[in-house]
């Protein structure tokens, strides 16, 4: 989780991202792999007491594109990427969910869109929207739709009984009491980091 005195230098970073992204025209499903899967948002994700160095922007984005071209000289600083990317990083302070659960909630797009609706309002707005949509969705709803699944599908492959990921996807069970053989099989089937399926603050 993110302290406060460390959130706007983890701000610019994942503004350089967006923006370089948007300049080059790479895909917002690339960036949220990437920035999920990267070990410096990984270590943001878990920060407690300690301070996450920065080694500096440039290999940061360099590793999250594998291009050691990109010039961040050229590079403007867009007004959408700069409140899109201070929006993650405060929804990943205020709840400590994974970058990725917090990308299947609000993918790149999406945050995009809310741009003209949310830019002037105080940051507790989209945090609201944010836990808005999470009472309404499970995260192993939200991906079983994305791959265009039935139930009983997941079932069949990750050999755990409909009835028992029915009620995981409703939430009538608490998914995060899943037992840990069940949880692997079913976020390597997702492909999906167990943190992310089982909805950890962490």
């Amino acid at each position: 989780m993110v302290r406060s005195e460390n959130l706007y230098e983890y701000v610019n970073v994942l503004e350089r991202i967006l923006s370089s992204a948007y300049k080059y025209s790479y895909s917002t499903n690339m960036v949220e792999k990437e920035v999920s899967y990267s070990s410096f948002f990984q270590m943001i994700e878990k920060e407690k007491y300690g301070y996450s160095p920065i080694t500096t922007d440039v290999e940061i984005i360099q590793k999250i594109f594998n291009d050691p071209t990109i010039d961040l000289n050229n590079v403007l600083v867009y007004n959408q990427c700069l409140w899109t990317a201070e929006s993650y990083i405060r929804i990943q302070q205020e709840t400590g969910m994974t970058f990725e659960a917090i990308f299947l909630y609000i993918p790149i797009k999406k945050m995009y869109e809310y741009f003209d609706t949310f830019h002037e309002m105080d940051f507790s707005q989209i945090i609201g929207e944010f836990k808005r949509l999470v009472s309404l969705e499970s995260i192993l709803s939200i991906l079983r739709s994305n791959y265009g699944y039935s139930l009983s599908y997941v079932a069949d492959k990750t050999g755990i009984s409909y009835d028992t990921l029915f009620s995981y996807k409703q939430r009538r069970r608490d998914i995060k009491k899943m037992n840990a053989a069940d949880a692997a099989r079913l976020a390597s089937f997702l492909r999906v980091r167990i943190e992310t399926l089982l909805e950890l603050s962490i």
